[in-house]
């Protein structure tokens, strides 16, 4: 599925013309000398994106690949979580660019009351996600162990004291039945009667297996993407391994082709430049272009350094 077919940056004219009546004196013009995001998708001649279902931006640190993730979205109007990277002159730019659209999204649709109707907005089905969104879902799991160990330990006191401690069985010939002592001696004789993981069981419950990072990270991918839409991916490779990576691309790829989801990302990981009919921008060219996979500089480097290696793998393998 094609939501998003075509995204037009501000052209040299346009760029010339804003920064020229941006002019500032030169007593400020520290401050404003790099005027982010203009000049970047020119500087490496990027004037327009053309999208299939699965495209990709590739590129080496500081290449300008997140940059147009976060150009698109804001003109998107995509739902996002994390805060990006942002200037003075990012509205500027984003009231710059233009974008072409299935007719159904254009979010210029009328209901049949004559009202807008947001089910054919794109903004409505365009969603962001960034390596900071899954941290901060990786913290927010660590931070539920941190409270689950901490109450292990109150109620591990708790039971010991209760085992260990004579007082509440020398009360219990002469307690009244509703001063609370009855409850507290019944439940001394039930952890009496069971082992700390039993009592601790029936306290909070059983303790879910936990996961590493990488397995939470591709959960939280997986259940964001449950609905169809426009999905925005930066570097979504972060605290994955190869085999989760290999696993990540067999997702966005069925998403793509059973789920009617559009997938835009930045990347450089080789494994999810491999997936398959993906279309490949090459954003360390001179110019921007469109490359196959076997042909990013990436992909060569990959492709030399274990090939020159090729002896060790082979006596390993016999």
């Amino acid at each position: 599925m094609v939501y998003l077919k075509k995204f037009y940056f501000p052209s040299q004219w346009a760029e010339e013309d804003y920064l020229h009546k941006f002019y500032v004196p030169p007593s400020i013009r520290r401050y404003y000398q790099n005027p982010y995001p203009f000049k970047i998708m020119r500087n490496i001649g990027l004037s327009k994106l053309e999208f299939e279902p699965i495209t990709i931006l590739y590129g080496e640190n500081g290449s300008g690949k997140s940059t147009a993730i976060n150009v698109i979205a804001k003109k998107l109007r995509a739902n996002r979580r994390s805060l990006y990277n942002s200037t003075t002159h990012m509205e500027a730019y984003v009231e710059k660019c233009s974008f072409e659209t299935d007719l159904r999204w254009c979010g210029e649709e009328y209901d049949v009351t004559l009202s807008h109707s947001n089910m054919f907005d794109i903004s409505q089905i365009t969603h962001v996600i960034t390596s900071d969104d899954i941290f901060r879902d990786l913290q927010q799991e660590h931070m539920k162990r941190k409270q689950f160990l901490i109450k292990s330990k109150m109620l591990i006191k708790k039971d010991i004291g209760i085992k260990h401690g004579a007082a509440i069985w020398d009360k219990h010939l002469n307690f009244e039945e509703d001063d609370g002592e009855a409850e507290r001696l019944s439940e001394g004789c039930r952890i009496r009667r069971n082992t700390v993981p039993q009592f601790l069981r029936d306290k909070l419950g059983r303790e879910e297996t936990g996961m590493s990072n990488g397995e939470n990270s591709f959960v939280y991918i997986s259940n964001m993407m449950q609905e169809s839409g426009l999905y925005f991916f930066d570097e979504p490779e972060n605290s994955l391994s190869p085999q989760m990576q290999l696993k990540l691309a067999e997702l966005l790829l069925f998403m793509a082709r059973f789920n009617q989801c559009q997938i835009i990302m930045a990347t450089h990981s080789p494994l999810l430049l491999s997936i398959p009919s993906a279309r490949i921008y090459d954003l360390d060219g001179d110019p921007a272009c469109i490359h196959k996979f076997e042909e990013l500089q990436s992909s060569k480097l990959y492709y030399h350094f274990f090939k020159e290696r090729k002896d060790l793998f082979e006596s390993t393998s016999r």
